[in-house]
């Protein structure tokens, strides 16, 4: 007797690793895994070695402890995705017209015809409680085997059910192809009058990867790690930055804006002193505005490592 974990829709026999899809009874031939690899101390010297060539990273943070760790097996669709499209649209082009003296600017409204060939690989998570840092994640699956519950067992892994369905996956493929196709022609035209698609799913099929989830202690705060089992990489990661890396970036972004600010106002005197000269008064306020939004991201930055930790994907 198969035991169905509530809103699963595909489960695997736990005595001869039969995959089903619960609604329709349909087996699943496409059903792999991914090997653990890496085991917890091959892990947490990923993750370390990683963290100390980080810029402010502190010393002696190789003897962090690690306080919590669990390998869990986080399910894939993979829908390969052959795409193809053509579309029209309208390019602008500049045209510019009159003397030297008095040039002036327009744009001619041009209309374009082009071809998109695309073929990609689309990873679907099909738990909602996948961690946010898994979504984006390009997981490599060159060898992956047949999927075995009895190899997750012996590394005390634990895996997390299967809430989606193979169609929907392919759905939510297909959607996130177009979307692709759709801003790859905008590279090419300014709009998009039209544009015909033709997509295929040639392969679909279910994987799981083992997941460290690592949580460490330094200095009595605690951090936390994804680390893929597989490969190794890297996954997500926090880590502390000594408190002088942190005033730094602070006091880089009081230099910006002093002396950004100072310039700025400068030119703007000039310009606005001498009536004839209003490049002075534009090139200030621009420059002004510029070392601002410098400035501004050395204050965000400083601002996101007060808590003495900066993430890593």
């Amino acid at each position: 007797m198969v035991e169905i974990p509530p809103q699963s829709s595909t489960v695997v026999c736990s005595y001869c690793n039969t995959t089903i899809q619960t609604r329709t009874g349909t087996i699943l031939k496409e059903n792999y895994m991914m090997q653990l690899q890496f085991g917890l101390d091959e892990a947490r010297e990923k993750m370390l070695s990683w963290a100390m060539k980080q810029l402010g990273a502190p010393k002696g943070l190789e003897n962090a402890e690690i306080k919590e760790s669990k390998i869990i097996f986080w399910p894939f669709w993979v829908v390969e995705v052959e795409a193809r499209a053509d579309y029209q649209g309208i390019q602008k082009k500049p045209d510019f017209k009159g003397e030297d003296t008095r040039r002036s600017l327009h744009y001619n409204k041009i209309n374009e015809t082009g071809h998109l060939d695309f073929e990609r690989d689309i990873f679907i998570p099909a738990n909602p409680d996948t961690p946010k840092a898994l979504l984006e994640y390009v997981i490599p699956t060159r060898r992956k085997e047949f999927f075995n519950m009895d190899k997750i067992i012996d590394v005390y892994g634990t895996t997390m059910p299967v809430q989606m369905e193979q169609g929907e996956a392919i759905k939510k493929a297909s959607a996130i192809m177009k979307k692709a196709l759709y801003e790859e022609a905008l590279k090419e035209v300014d709009t998009i009058q039209e544009m015909k698609s033709d997509l295929q799913t040639p392969a679909v099929f279910l994987i799981s990867i083992p997941i460290w989830h690592i949580k460490y202690t330094y200095n009595v705060r605690t951090y936390n790690a994804l680390v893929d089992g597989a490969s190794g990489r890297i996954v997500h990661l926090t880590f502390p930055r000594k408190l002088a890396f942190r005033a730094m970036t602070m006091f880089s972004g009081l230099l910006h804006l002093v002396v950004g600010g100072g310039i700025g106002l400068l030119l703007v005197y000039l310009g606005w002193s001498m009536s004839d000269y209003i490049y002075p008064t534009v090139f200030g306020i621009a420059f002004g505005l510029g070392m601002l939004a410098i400035s501004l991201v050395f204050f965000r930055t400083a601002a996101s490592l007060r808590a003495g930790m900066e993430e890593a994907r």
